[in-house]
């Protein structure tokens, strides 16, 4: 345990505790004390202290449980009442939260046995700086956190956001408060759904705000309970249920047609496809519902979850989340149970529900200048809000499928990965290693008895055939690891982020290359066969399956694509990632196979041509780049002959005013592509020009 001073006194107000290793006095004065001096805490008033970890770097609850017992001791001694804990695992110990993030400009009791007399702050560790500046604002906000409660005027974030609320509850009310808001020009707007699926979740509730203090929100959907029996014949459990209101409904689909305004949303995708589906679509295969929602609900429409993300995309990555972007403003508001609204109390619901509106407010007005600033605007317009409408009509239209192609793939794979399994199993290394496995856990099992034992020397170790039944885990990392680096003692060539030896496909696919014993090769492919199957089968299989039945028998698979969940400012993609799905070998074949245009369609693929080449031809403005598209250059010829042209002297390269007509020339079977003038051998021995054989 070290502490600094660095003025000496009698007692101390506030600790600050910070990891050991980064426990240097002068980023400790700089990073720290200097601030908090600025902020109007004494020196005298602060101490510093260190928080150890374990010999791996790691630390263990039980581990800093025995240290708390000292350093808390030692800080009562000297008078410490305010910890600012700049270590999350540290933090969550003292607190007793499961975790530490949403608590950042907080002020908690510590609820460690003895001493919760005392309140913790959370800080921001200093070296964490480097990977992530941004970190910087969670840093000041805890220091300004931590002078506020010791000047006696700290106030929880959050505090008194809303100015007004509205939360009318009849019919009546709600038509009043909808008309009410066409005379605003700007309005944010977020529903609570019944599930995160757009044709499960309904609207809940949803609320309107005018400007960051002042809002609207009211139940659709939601039902408060009174004794309310559910489908099962039983009461239904929470505070309350689903039941459509179609009265508010057709309030809601008015509003939406009628408003002349512009809505901002954060993350509109999910709210959109469910008002959408609701408000317009008859049933799932409604396309002219769709569309008719789908070009109301995006004819003046703003998402503060693009706006962000390009006002803070960083290679250091960013949280696009509403909770995380605006929570110096609304502080950790977050509910719970929020999956199932039912479980949430009606009034709660709607101030949750209508903090999220605000909220939306604080972030757009804090981000829309600097996307700006940042020259962001542009993109953001032209690109990104066209591109969500294309999305959103994307997600609800969904992918149709083959129940009867998706059973059939199943079984091919199960046989594949039973196949592949056997091979595993009767490997001669397998069956060496299960001896080893099984004596591991015959001696795990003889010590744990003992140790729990009143009279451990009359335990007697059981028999070995008690273990017969344990079998070699492919899917498991430390039984690959005894398999691959002792059993077949091959070189680690690469280690997981624990620093751990590597048991991936890819890097298997790397082992292969490390041995020549033809019983280990079979063995590591089939291990890369087997793993590829079963992602397949627990991945894509179970989402396929759980697609939605529709009318014209197909089986609709309704993926979920995220604009902005990328650093690059790709798409990315979940629940499955479509983006991930197998596209060649047989595993390809299989998936492809399960999507089938539905009666009357034609399903159509579409891709960019060398997409890539292209933007990196025009962003450089290399003049070789730009012959491939200006002067019709093959792309892969013109490399070779850049990089090889040396092994290449029969090989010419024409400027452009040179260009003749190629041609594609079949001599028994062989297929020959020749540029117009050039000769060639025929088979009878003559030598003939291009242009006369064509």
């Amino acid at each position: 345990m070290r502490h600094i001073i660095f003025t000496e006194a009698e007692s101390y107000h506030v600790a600050v505790l910070l990891k050991s290793s980064s426990f240097n006095k002068s980023e400790v004065l700089n990073n720290y004390i200097t601030p908090l001096c600025n902020l109007g805490i004494q020196s005298d008033a602060v101490i510093a202290y260190s928080l150890e970890y374990e010999a791996n770097g790691k630390v263990s609850a039980g581990f800093i449980k025995q240290y708390l017992d000292k350093l808390l001791e030692t800080l009562q001694s000297i008078g410490v009442k305010l910890l600012y804990v700049a270590d999350a695992n540290y933090y969550k110990v003292l607190t007793k939260q499961s975790k530490a993030e949403p608590h950042h400009g907080y002020v908690l009791p510590c609820k460690y046995a003895g001493y919760e007399h005392m309140n913790v702050v959370l800080g921001v560790n200093y070296q964490a700086l480097i990977y992530n500046p941004e970190l910087q604002a969670k840093l000041t906000m805890g220091l300004e956190t931590t002078a506020a409660h010791v000047a006696g005027n700290y106030q929880a974030l959050g505090t008194g956001i809303i100015h007004s609320a509205q939360y009318p509850s009849t019919v009546a009310d709600i038509k009043a408060a909808l008309q009410a808001l066409h005379q605003y020009p700007c309005l944010t707007a977020d529903i609570e759904g019944f599930s995160l699926r757009f044709e499960e979740a309904g609207i809940g509730t949803i609320a309107f705000a005018w400007d960051e203090h002042n809002g609207v929100a009211f139940a659709c959907d939601y039902k408060e309970n009174a004794c309310h029996i559910g489908m099962n014949g039983e009461l239904q459990i929470g505070y309350g249920h689903r039941e459509a209101n179609l009265e508010v409904r057709k309030l809601l689909l008015e509003f939406f047609t009628t408003y002349k305004g512009e809505l901002t949303w954060h993350n509109a995708t999910y709210d959109l496809k469910a008002i959408i589906y609701t408000l317009w679509m008859k049933d799932l295969l409604d396309t002219e519902g769709l569309l008719t929602g789908l070009d109301c609900m995006t004819r003046s429409f703003q998402d503060t979850k693009i706006i962000a993300y390009l006002a803070t995309n960083s290679t250091a990555g960013n949280v696009l989340g509403l909770k995380s972007l605006a929570h110096e403003f609304a502080g950790n508001w977050a509910k719970e149970d929020i999956k199932d609204i039912r479980k949430i109390p009606l009034n709660e619901l709607l101030q949750y529900n209508l903090v999220d509106c605000l909220s939306t407010w604080f972030v757009k007005n804090k981000y829309i200048p600097k996307m700006i600033e940042d020259k962001q605007h542009e993109l953001y317009t032209s690109l990104m809000l066209p591109s969500l409408k294309v999305i959103i009509s994307m997600e609800l239209t969904g992918m149709p499928m083959s129940a009867k192609a998706i059973q059939k793939a199943k079984e091919q794979l199960e046989s594949q990965r039973d196949t592949h399994l056997a091979i595993i199993t009767n490997s001669g290394v397998i069956k060496a290693l299960k001896l080893v496995l099984q004596h591991t856990a015959w001696e795990s099992d003889f010590e744990g008895r003992k140790a729990k034992a009143k009279n451990p020397h009359k335990i007697l170790p059981k028999d070995l055939t008690a273990f017969d039944a344990m079998e070699f885990n492919p899917n498991s990392g430390p039984q690959l690891q005894r398999l691959l680096y002792e059993q077949m003692g091959l070189p680690v060539i690469d280690l997981t982020d624990t620093k751990q030896p590597a048991t991936g496909a890819e890097t298997i696919e790397k082992l292969i290359h490390h041995t020549k014993e033809p019983a280990y090769k079979a063995l590591l492919d089939a291990l890369i066969s087997y793993g590829k199957v079963t992602k397949i089968l627990s991945t894509f299989i179970p989402a396929f399956e759980k697609g939605i039945d529709k009318i014209d028998g197909c089986k609709y698979l309704h993926g979920c694509f995220n604009l902005g969940g990328t650093v690059s400012g790709r798409l990315s993609s979940s629940d499955p990632n479509m983006q991930n799905l197998p596209a060649k070998s047989l595993f390809g074949d299989l998936i492809k196979s399960c999507f089938v245009a539905p009666k009357g369609w034609l399903l159509c693929g579409a891709d960019f041509s060398s997409l890539e080449d292209r933007i990196n031809a025009l962003l450089t403005k290399d003049p070789e780049k730009l012959k491939v598209y200006t002067d019709g250059y093959d792309s892969h010829s013109l490399r070779s002959f850049a990089y090889f042209g040396n092994q290449m002297k029969d090989v010419r390269q024409l400027e452009p005013k040179q260009q003749l007509r190629t041609f594609k020339v079949s001599i028994d079977g062989q297929d020959y592509f020749l540029i117009e003038g050039d000769e060639l051998k025929l088979p009878d021995g003559t030598i003939r020009k291009v242009e006369s054989l064509c």
